[in-house]
């Protein structure tokens, strides 16, 4: 660093892999320096989102504050309220369901047209929201983003039995198509042969049967480094009502978890 002679004032900042000392003149003497700037930058690059933690699983017990975070990785604080009357709204705020969560973008995709991506780092056990209007099911030869619907006890908010605790599967009631609204999961890829999903869905749905909207939660299953793509599992039939082959999605900006065995092959050779 060039420092001028004269009036010094000595201080520290913290890079977050190092503390660098400096001694900055009092002096007009231009703009601050590079490595200076580096500093400062990389410091509030880690800060961004350094706090998230996972959410806790919205019940009826307790007022429902929205899942979502904003850019800057704040968590939000508006309280959720019923909708249509369902006993658990969908946990994303009148804003976030229009915008997504901040914690997450969509970007470009070679051939994927879009993907979805971590803003930042992310916990695991993350809680996002896949949300759409519910409606019929569109024909596999036309794009189609929608999810099954299987509406959860009106009482409850659960997607469980009562007496046996088993998930229901004989509820169903249309797809949520995320068409034309805020939703991002839409976006998330299909994780390709050598790679694997780190998110799921949990079968735990919000809405009413017969209503105009619903939700279906989804997780993340580990730590998702930023800007790595958010993948979950289509299921082989997704692939084979339209005839397509599953291919990897990785890209070098974005590149998505890799299957153990590969991993280890990689390593080893």
């Amino acid at each position: 660093l060039h420092l001028a002679v004269s009036s010094f004032e000595n201080y520290q900042i913290s890079s977050g892999d190092y503390i660098m000392s400096v001694s900055r003149t009092k002096s007009k003497k231009g703009p601050p320096s590079n490595a200076l700037k580096h500093a400062k930058n990389k410091s509030k690059s880690r800060a961004i989102g350094a706090g998230i933690t996972a959410q806790k699983r919205a019940t009826t017990k307790q007022p429902v504050q929205c899942w979502a975070h904003t850019k800057c990785g704040e968590r939000c604080t508006k309280i959720v309220s019923s909708r249509e009357g369902e006993p658990i709204p969908i946990p994303y705020c009148s804003i976030h369901l229009k915008s997504g969560d901040g914690a997450l973008r969509v970007v470009n995709h070679p051939f994927a047209g879009k993907c979805l991506v971590a803003r930042y780092d992310l916990p695991a056990k993350y809680r996002i929201v896949f949300w759409g209007n519910r409606g019929k099911c569109p024909t596999s030869d036309k794009e189609d983003r929608s999810i099954s619907f299987y509406p959860p006890n009106p009482r409850t908010g659960s997607n469980r039995c009562q007496r046996s605790g088993n998930l229901r599967t004989d509820n169903y009631n249309g797809v949520l198509n995320p068409k034309d609204t805020g939703d991002v999961i839409q976006y998330a890829a299909c994780p390709g042969p050598t790679e694997r999903q780190n998110m799921r869905s949990t079968f735990q749905y919000w809405g009413n049967r017969n209503g105009n909207i619903g939700g279906l939660e989804f997780v993340t299953l580990e730590k998702v480094p930023k800007n790595t793509q958010l993948c979950h599992w289509y299921g082989a039939g997704w692939w084979s009502a339209r005839d397509v082959k599953r291919r990897d999605v990785a890209t070098k900006n974005y590149p998505a978890p890799k299957r153990l065995k590969k991993i280890i092959h990689e390593t080893r050779t």
